[in-house]
């Protein structure tokens, strides 16, 4: 009967081994972990699998950083997650959760993002870079509301959308997105079911818990005193609120000689410290119409 290192030297190829060897002992790194650890011809020997293993890594650890480390008698690797990787996971749950917890009529807003707008007239181009210059002053530490007004169907709701995203590719932060009359039905719906999650209070502390919120389509809901006073309790109790609606701005607060959509009171917190944040789509064609 053959010996197992008989059967060995078969199925090995010494040519091929013996190279492999020689790239790892001719590697400078390697050389300066084996003098640093003062290690013996054996220990090396044991540690071939060890040194290959962290010169020629694993896709598998992409995204992890590896380190040579002396450990019982022979060389070892230990991985360490990235910081550019942990980062990028904590965007891809935050974007999650985005994603599930928004109250959206419209579902397909929910993949909207700057790459899938279509700029293709200069407006569009202006509305594109309205929004990413936005994007980037929220992930900056900016504070105060902002606005997109003009008709539907301008691409106000998809660039609030890919805001959102790109704000929390800062990896630490918590967003949503709402449409309002979905928030105002939600709600009511819920004064006859008990099992509700969207109760008032709950969607209080949903809507003024998270760091930036898109609140979209502002005066499409049947106004009332409940719609409005919710609105102002919500704009109350934040810092930070993106606004998309059809109307002008002066249809939102009115003038000296016409009522607007809402009261002064209200209409003063949307514009809370709105500075230069606002764009008006009124030159960008609805890009939902079909083309026949």
């Amino acid at each position: 009967m053959e010996s197992i290192g008989e059967v060995m030297d078969k199925i090995i190829d010494h040519d091929k081994y013996d190279a492999v060897v020689d790239s790892i002992m001719s590697n400078e790194e390697i050389q300066a972990f084996i003098a640093g650890n003062e290690m013996q011809e054996t220990e090396i020997r044991k540690s071939y699998p060890k040194f290959y293993e962290y010169l020629h890594p694993n896709k598998a650890f992409d995204g992890f950083t590896s380190k040579l480390i002396f450990h019982n008698g022979y060389a070892d690797v230990v991985y360490r997650e990235t910081e550019e990787a942990i980062k990028a996971k904590k965007t891809k749950a935050a974007i999650r959760k985005l994603k599930a917890g928004s109250l959206i009529l419209d579902e397909t807003i929910k993949d909207a993002t700057f790459d899938t707008f279509k700029a293709e007239t200069a407006e569009e181009s202006s509305a594109l870079k309205f929004a990413h210059d936005l994007a980037e002053f929220y992930k900056n530490g900016g504070k105060g509301n902002a606005f997109m007004s003009g008709p539907a169907g301008s691409g106000k709701s998809h660039l609030s959308m890919a805001i959102l995203k790109s704000y929390l590719e800062n990896g630490e932060k918590t967003a949503l997105f709402v449409s309002y009359s979905h928030v105002v039905r939600l709600i009511k719906d819920s004064f006859n079911n008990r099992d509700s999650m969207y109760t008032q209070n709950n969607m209080m502390s949903l809507l003024t818990s998270v760091d930036l919120l898109v609140i979209d389509d502002i005066g499409s809901e049947n106004n009332s005193d409940f719609s409005e006073e919710l609105l102002t309790d919500v704009l109350d109790g934040r810092m930070s609120t993106i606004i998309t609606t059809n109307l002008s701005s002066g249809e939102l607060r009115g003038s000296a000689t016409k009522n607007g959509r809402y009261a002064i009171r209200t209409a003063s917190r949307m514009f809370k410290s709105i500075g230069k944040k606002a764009f008006n789509f009124k030159d960008i064609a609805d890009k939902r119409v079909m083309p026949f």
